[in-house]
């Protein structure tokens, strides 16, 4: 981290320039009265929908962990919302450390394991969000490059199905760096494909989840949506928020949705209310719930571990 000092430096003095450009050029009056308005009730019930979306994470997690380290299902669940409470007041991967860290201390869960099942995790729910992308573009009507992106997910469907079918998958895990190979094997050497159908299937929920929360927070601002424009907006924000650069990815949710709606010809205010109202459905009762299982103090605990830990590297 210390290497690449100057290079956030200079990120930030550039990133510092655009947002007082920003700042001065935004119809922010439109974009208080776009919030002023909002159905709360509909914000609540995507409040809902984004807490769904947690438990079938942490769910899927606990599957993938189960085998490699006896733990309890609450726990994973525990484990799960505080990270990503830990998330909306940190940066980086401060809320996979927290999870760890919980799943230790409670039920003494080995850090090695852990690290294990948070990288299976992650893959699968890379491939849940091809195969939820594949079948949520082919029942909604699509055209242009929604169309391309469509065909694209089920090619790259198919390659998987494949790469499965003959068995080519370990030949490609004994193609990584050795230092990788143990963290996609296991504790127990190579990970059963059979034991990864019901996470997978959780994973996908979560994505279901993720989209509904989208759809009714975007739709309680009375921003003129579509299956369609809650789908991309999805896809826009964790792709720009997928390095974490702010605490909750905050204004990096809200620019990446406000780029992904113009596309519809949806106004840059109605967009940034929006995004200021998906931001507080996702955050809001996450830190909550977070500080009720580990306290304020606890929070705070796990996410200065991590940034010490950073400012070491």
């Amino acid at each position: 981290m210390k290497r690449f000092r100057w290079l956030f430096v200079l990120l930030g003095l550039v990133s510092a320039v655009l947002a007082v450009r920003f700042v001065l050029s935004f119809p922010w009056a439109g974009t208080v009265d776009t919030i002023v308005d909002a159905d709360w009730w509909l914000l609540a019930a995507a409040s809902v929908a984004n807490l769904v979306s947690l438990a079938a994470k942490g769910w899927a997690w606990h599957l993938l962990l189960r085998p490699a380290a006896p733990h309890r299902w609450r726990t994973a669940q525990a484990a799960t919302f505080v990270g990503a409470a830990v998330n909306s007041v940190s940066v980086a991967v401060s809320g996979e450390a927290a999870r760890i860290q919980v799943a230790a201390s409670r039920d003494g869960v080995p850090v090695g394991a852990a690290v294990w099942s948070l990288v299976w995790a992650r893959v699968i729910e890379a491939v849940a969000l091809v195969l939820f992308l594949a079948v949520a573009l082919a029942m909604i009507p699509t055209n242009g490059w929604l169309r391309t992106l469509e065909v694209s997910a089920w090619l790259v469907l198919l390659l998987l199905v494949l790469l499965t079918v003959f068995g080519i998958w370990p030949r490609l895990v004994g193609l990584l760096p050795a230092g990788w190979r143990p963290q996609l094997q296991g504790p127990s050497g190579a990970i059963e494909p059979a034991r990864l159908v019901a996470p997978l299937a959780l994973a996908v929920v979560n994505w279901v989840a993720q989209w509904i929360t989208y759809h009714w927070a975007i739709g309680a601002t009375h921003v003129s949506t579509s299956a369609a424009v809650s789908l991309v907006a999805l896809v826009a924000a964790n792709l720009g928020g997928f390095f974490r650069v702010t605490p909750g990815n905050v204004g990096v949710l809200q620019a990446s949705l406000v780029l992904g709606m113009l596309a519809f010809g949806i106004a840059e205010d109605q967009a940034l209310a929006a995004g200021l109202a998906l931001q507080a459905v996702q955050v809001l009762p996450v830190i909550a719930i977070g500080v009720a299982l580990v306290g304020a103090q606890g929070l705070r605990s796990l996410s200065a571990k991590r940034a010490e830990s950073m400012g070491a590297a």
